[in-house]
């Protein structure tokens, strides 16, 4: 009977400690016209900016520079996510630093730049048309690891709609 008490409290420890202790949590994000749930970090910075015919909304942590995410969104300028993802991975190879795609989903993608020949960084995108509207997920501009950049981008997988 010992073992089998020993063995729930070790399968519950496990299942609470996964994500850090709960750091990730639910984040609405309808007051800022997504009507979307994804996971942050408790404590965020917000920030809302327009760029012409797109909204940005910047997700910020407020205790270390290993999350954020961005998120453009606007009319749809397509009606197909593969027609955008290969607009987004065109753009990011493009900068000449791009060095290969470490994850490639049918909604998005995460990818390595060689910044130089001892520094590499990663990012991600994410697309999601939603209606008329178009919403680009990607990681902030900072340098990440691969396993900041993985965070992120499961984090914005959306949780639930919000109506």
């Amino acid at each position: 009977m010992r073992v089998l008490s020993l063995l729930i409290i070790v399968i519950l420890l496990a299942a609470c400690s996964s994500n850090e202790d709960g750091y990730l949590k639910p984040l609405n994000l309808l007051e800022y016209g997504i009507p979307l749930t994804i996971l942050a970090p408790d404590s965020v910075d917000i920030s809302k900016a327009k760029w012409g015919v797109q909204d940005e909304v910047t997700i910020k942590s407020q205790k270390a520079d290993d999350f954020e995410i961005r998120i453009y969104f606007g009319q749809a300028t397509t009606s197909g996510v593969s027609d955008v993802k290969a607009q987004q991975l065109q753009f990011i190879k493009d900068t000449g630093y791009y060095s290969k795609t470490i994850l490639d989903e049918p909604e998005g993608f995460i990818y390595e730049n060689a910044i130089d020949s001892t520094l590499n960084s990663y990012g991600f995108r994410r697309i999601l048309l939603m209606g008329d509207q178009e919403y680009i997920f990607q990681s902030g501009s900072g340098i990440y690891t691969q396993d900041q950049v993985e965070e992120m981008y499961d984090a914005t997988k959306p949780q639930e709609m919000v109506k």
